[in-house]
């Protein structure tokens, strides 16, 4: 007999956008959703407030009877996460400090809250309802305002000694190159992120470079965007433009040195890659597995797989229901 259906809120907190779904937690069926930009750069109240008015339209959208009510709430935040009280501890890219999220959302909404780090509580939904479906140990890793990771271990989600595994998106692959937003010099994310490539493309066009992205990335950049479209990237791609192909080129060869190292390092039965940018261009994708399997020692890089999440866009909050059904106290069979 199936199971009865069930439904939990999930949040999906990054540095660009903050999206909120209400979640079918015996399916992974999303039953609606709303988003807006994040503007972390109007500061943590604004963060905040936004979240909740989020919250409330996806609830709005689905309208759900009272038999049907939520279960729990669960939001994957881009920082580091004191998961037991429900903090965000420090999130850059969120413009956040010390923020009891968990206690904001739990009164306003009067439902239990888990708060985890944003890629940790994606890998948990690609696990249970994605691509990680059949894998036991490996790493969902996604690729946006920054790059970070997720990390499962023998079914379970592995936070570390801090809580802060899975920060691949810091494993120095430059040493002294490019300074990161964390401070240090040379990480992963200053080179393969969205935020990277957006910066390396402008950085050219700057300097005299030509390219077809030129004018729509200079406006979208103007109207408040951080990072360049994934859709532009990909177009620009597809015409040819030299600028981008050879930024994303490079962008790729670097993702691929660190998915390399993963596979070395930890040698799980899978990697997958998530993020617009990975779904919407397919060079990137191509490229970084490539690379990978020629840096990564002979066996892990004939061995280890390397997909594309299932869940796309909807990894985050799927996870992140996930996560607050399970704080809550049910099980997914």
């Amino acid at each position: 007999m199936p199971k009865q259906k069930a439904y939990a809120l999930g949040i999906d907190l990054g540095g660009t956008k903050t999206l909120a779904a209400i979640i079918d937690i015996t399916s992974g069926e999303v039953v609606a959703s709303a988003r807006k930009r994040t503007r972390a750069e109007k500061g943590q109240e604004f963060v905040g407030q936004r979240t909740i008015e989020l919250v409330q339209a996806a609830l709005t959208s689905a309208n759900l009877s009272d038999a049907t009510s939520l279960i729990a709430i669960g939001v994957g935040a881009a920082g580091q996460i004191d998961r037991k009280a429900g903090i965000v501890l420090d999130a850059p890219n969120l413009g956040v400090k010390d923020m009891q999220l968990g206690d904001i959302l739990s009164k306003q909404f009067g439902k239990p809250v888990a708060v985890g780090n944003d890629v940790e509580v994606a890998a948990l939904g690609e696990y249970i309802f994605g691509a990680g479906q059949g894998y036991n140990n490996f790493v969902c890793m996604f690729i946006g305002t920054g790059v970070g990771s997720g990390i499962v271990q023998n079914g379970k989600l592995y936070a570390g000694l801090s809580g802060t595994a899975g920060e691949v998106g810091h494993m120095i692959i430059h040493a002294g190159g490019r300074i990161c937003g964390c401070g240090c010099r040379g990480c992963l994310e200053a080179y393969a992120s969205r935020t990277a490539i957006t910066k390396a493309i402008m950085a050219e066009i700057h300097h005299g470079r030509s390219s077809i992205l030129a004018v729509d990335a200079e406006h979208q950049l103007k109207e408040g965007e951080t990072i360049i479209r994934s859709s532009l990237i990909a177009h620009a791609i597809e015409q040819n433009d030299a600028l981008v192909t050879e930024v994303v080129i490079e962008a790729a060869d670097y993702l691929g040195y660190g998915l390399g190292s993963i596979m070395n390092f930890y040698n799980p039965d899978a990697i997958i890659l998530g993020g617009g940018v990975i779904e919407a261009v397919n060079l990137l994708f191509d490229r970084a597995v490539n690379r990978a399997r020629n840096t990564a020692l002979t066996t892990p890089a004939q061995k280890t797989k390397i997909l594309r999440t299932k869940l796309g866009d909807f990894s985050g909050v799927v996870g992140a229901a996930c996560l607050g059904a399970q704080a809550a106290g049910y099980t997914f069979s």
